[in-house]
């Protein structure tokens, strides 16, 4: 089986949990079977009744939350690599040894809290 590129997933993905209703969805007390929103409609039945463990239905129910989630965590760790790697390009080009605090101004951190100058920042000067 061949799966796309995450990168190709990621808009249907989004699309698909965009197109939800903006409701939590739980699973329904005393019948874990049945996957419902919070006003009582049912979302999913899964063929079981009875208050017996289903952690399909466990995962179901989480399942808008959890991938909302999970999507943020996505953007934010490409976020992190572009970072990185906008900054490994930097580097790349600079063709010398940066200082810990030209790296900070790079980066756009703040960079250490104190400030004597290392050997490497009186070698860049």
């Amino acid at each position: 089986m061949h799966l796309a590129p995450a990168a190709d997933r990621l808009p249907g993905i989004r699309a698909r949990l965009a197109a939800l209703p903006d409701t939590a969805w739980r699973q329904r007390p005393g019948d874990s079977g049945l996957i419902e929103d919070h006003t009582g409609h049912p979302v999913a039945v899964l063929g079981t009744s009875g208050d017996v463990p289903l952690p399909a239905g466990e995962f179901i129910a989480h399942a808008p939350a959890d991938i909302a989630w999970l999507l943020a965590e996505v953007t934010r760790l490409r976020c992190a690599d572009a970072m990185v790697t906008a900054l490994h390009q930097q580097l790349d080009r600079s063709g010398h040894l940066l200082s810990t605090r030209q790296i900070a101004e790079v980066i756009g951190h703040p960079g250490p809290h104190h400030h004597a100058p290392t050997a490497a920042d009186r070698s860049a000067q």
